[in-house]
């Protein structure tokens, strides 16, 4: 049975008033806040992914929070990973407004997307979009006016973050930092001991005359990344200048006592992430990592230590 003729809910004049008066609300009801598209560079055009993602953008619009009781999601928990943040919100955007501030601009940008990002002034967060729903309110007077977006607590991947605005570009320079190449060369008659990663390396001056051994001002100190014994190299954060030329220096590991003379610097522009040092983001598996080459602790043999040597 068809529907009643004399009641068409499709009049264009009142789907307009819906439209008008959603928008009202969110700009009366709702936060201004900035959404912020994603790039991929160098995409796979297979699988549709890349392996690097960028965020260049940022488009100020105002979104209606529906989760006003608060933060969705499990919250704060303790993993043994660390400490995680699982927030979660519920944002409702206008159609109609979408388009205006973003769809103009990006014209390959229809609606919001998923893997794009929402920054949230008021809790200084960023938040990814993980879904959206496009038919919620379901076509009232047969039209949708809004979109719903369900979004988390961004956790920063070591994407490049350059939007020009402070807030949002400063999660990269919060969660990177600046690494140099030390190259290395031999001390006659000092056996080769390996650094650790995660222990901090500090540059010495020789002692005229003595090889190997180390005056006691401090040059230049810096935490072992990663440390490469067949290119004779190390890398190393930067907390000071590095000294190269004159005198000869020596790069000492403090917890493993392992010395080399420095040879030359290279790499001076390496960004690595935080968690790949001792950082407050250093995590507690790298610690005990660290703790574990310290204190000789753990046994990497392939012997099996409960047979008496037999396997």
């Amino acid at each position: 049975m068809a529907t009643n003729p004399h009641f068409n809910q499709k009049v264009p004049s009142e789907q307009n008033l819906i439209e008008d008066i959603s928008i009202e609300t969110i700009r009366m009801m709702g936060q201004d806040v900035i959404y912020v598209p994603r790039e991929m560079i160098n995409e796979d055009k297979l699988f549709g992914e890349a392996k690097k993602y960028k965020f260049k953008d940022a488009f100020p619009i105002e979104m209606y929070i529906e989760s006003t009781n608060g933060f969705e999601g499990e919250g704060d928990v303790l993993t043994r990973f660390g400490l995680q943040i699982k927030d979660k919100v519920t944002l409702v955007v206008a159609k109609k407004r979408f388009k205006t501030e973003v769809t103009q601009l990006r014209t390959d940008i229809k609606r919001p997307r998923e893997g794009d990002l929402i920054y949230f002034p008021l809790s200084n967060g960023l938040f990814e979009i993980n879904f959206v729903e496009h038919e919620n309110p379901f076509y009232q007077l047969g039209k949708l006016y809004t979109y719903k977006l369900t979004c988390e607590l961004f956790t920063y991947d070591h994407s490049e973050v350059d939007t020009g605005v402070t807030e949002i570009d400063n999660i990269e320079i919060e969660s990177n930092r600046a690494a140099i190449n030390l190259n290395l060369a031999g001390i006659t008659g000092i056996t080769w001991i390996s650094y650790f990663e995660g222990e901090t390396a500090n540059q010495y001056y020789e002692v005229a005359g003595q090889t190997g051994q180390i005056q006691s001002t401090v040059l230049a100190t810096g935490v072992i990344v990663n440390y490469n014994y067949a290119a004779k190299k190390l890398t190393v954060t930067t907390d000071g200048t590095f000294v190269t030329g004159g005198n000869r220096t020596i790069i000492k590991g403090m917890d493993s006592g392992a010395k080399w003379y420095l040879s030359g610097i290279s790499g001076t522009n390496i960004i690595i992430p935080k968690n790949a040092v001792t950082e407050e983001n250093f995590g507690d598996n790298d610690q005990a990592s660290l703790e574990g080459k310290k204190n000789d602790i753990l046994n990497y043999c392939e012997t099996d230590p409960f047979s008496e040597g037999k396997f």
